[in-house]
């Protein structure tokens, strides 16, 4: 005899998604351990599309932060880890202690995380059975014992600067420094575009051009700007240099200089000192401000048309985004990150370091960078990491805390 009974696995796909918006989250796992046919359609017509926009997990477009993910999530796991973000759950662990108090700068890649170390940038690799390895694999300088202030690595090439004006170039060929500005000032910022570099000190900016002869590395200046940009980044196509002013007394301290021309335009952004900058796109940036604001800045219209401000009236140093809809900023306190959603009037969550023997946690956040699992904070005594996909994660919910207390504004002001 056969068996003329209906299995659920004969349905068609229709009929299948009108059984499952019954199922609750565990029958659906439940049903795809079951069967890797159902496991299919669940994944195809429920996860993935719950998973295209969520904070710091999303994958549509294939957003930046994808490019530093250290192996690839499923969507469901997209679900959950996204969920860990917003509520606050994850397991922290501190690394690199260091006694002397200096700024550290990361940049995080898929399978390393570069770090400054005084005079120094070290390359530690991502591990599978720890999120770091204690032991860095390469360790880059020069023969200058002066602190590096800031560095930028793209492909195989890393170009930083350090606090007494010298800079270094370094790829596989090898490394080359040079002096590029007077040893009484204090470099901030560095950034490049193939062959278009750019430094920034307390007194000055300029624009240089690498050449290469007999196989010897040499910047020259083809540009001096008298802007002392405290942040900056250099359009993908290299036409555009935007500048945040470390001050600017009329309140204006967002500049866009075309690198041909030299012509400058100064954007009506009204904050009087940025911190950080971030390109989002060709038109849109992000500023960190010392004002305790949080901007997002569209210059086709050439206004803010965002703008967060931090509950606890502490200025932001430094910021990420994922490419997406999510922006991580660092506070100047108590080592404080704030998570945003752009699409949202405040704050998504909190996320407050906790305290160790050696680090009591009122430092600032100097650096910070994620991918969709991991978070690293880099404050003045060490590297915090909090891992957002732990099991044995804590939940530290602090996304009310600005509304229970009194006269404090932590909403999003658009203007109009």
């Amino acid at each position: 005899m056969h068996d003329t009974r209906l299995r659920l696995t004969d349905l068609n796909v229709d009929c299948l998604l009108l059984v499952f918006k019954y199922c609750s989250e565990g029958d659906l796992l439940c049903l795809c351990l079951a069967s890797r046919y159902l496991e299919d359609i669940i994944d195809r017509y429920i996860f993935y599309p719950l998973s295209l926009d969520l904070l710091l997990c999303g994958n549509r477009n294939r957003p930046s932060i994808e490019k530093r993910n250290r192996k690839r999530l499923t969507n469901y796991e997209r679900i959950q880890v996204s969920k860990n973000w917003v509520s606050g759950t994850y397991l922290e662990r501190p690394y690199f202690h260091h006694a002397q108090m200096f700024p550290t700068k990361l940049c995080l890649e898929h399978d390393a995380l570069y770090i400054t170390h005084a005079a120094y940038l070290r390359k530690y690799r991502r591990s599978s059975c720890d999120i770091l390895q204690r032991r860095f694999e390469k360790e880059i300088s020069t023969s200058t014992n002066s602190d590096i202030s800031h560095f930028v690595k793209k492909k195989n090439t890393i170009f930083a600067g350090r606090v007494c004006g010298s800079c270094f170039h370094y790829d596989p060929e090898g490394i080359t420094e040079q002096r590029m500005h007077p040893a009484n000032e204090y470099l901030f910022c560095v950034d490049f575009v193939q062959d278009l570099y750019a430094t920034s000190t307390d007194h000055c900016s300029k624009l240089w051009q690498r050449s290469q002869e007999f196989g010897l590395t040499h910047f020259d200046m083809v540009t001096k700007l008298p802007h002392a940009f405290k942040s900056m980044q250099l359009s993908p196509d290299g036409q555009w240099l935007y500048g945040g002013l470390y001050t600017d007394n009329d309140g204006q301290a967002l500049r866009a200089i075309h690198v041909e021309s030299g012509e400058e335009l100064v954007l009506n952004s009204a904050t009087k000192s940025i911190y950080d900058l971030k390109m989002k796109d060709d038109q849109v940036l992000f500023t960190a401000n010392f004002d305790t604001s949080f901007r997002m800045f569209d210059r086709r219209i050439d206004r803010d048309v965002a703008i967060w401000e931090d509950p606890f009236d502490s200025s932001f140093y430094c910021l990420e985004h994922d490419g997406l809809y999510a922006v991580l900023v660092g506070s100047c306190r108590h080592a404080r990150v704030n998570l945003y959603d752009i699409r949202m009037p405040k704050y998504v969550q909190l996320y407050f370091p906790g305290r160790t023997r050696q680090h009591n946690g009122f430092s600032p956040v100097y650096s910070l960078s994620c991918d969709s699992q991991y978070m690293f904070v880099a404050t003045d005594h060490n590297l915090r990491v909090f891992d957002f996909k732990a099991s044995c994660g804590i939940r530290r919910d602090y996304s009310k805390i600005g509304s229970s207390i009194p006269n404090v504004s932590d909403g999003m002001r658009r203007v109009c």
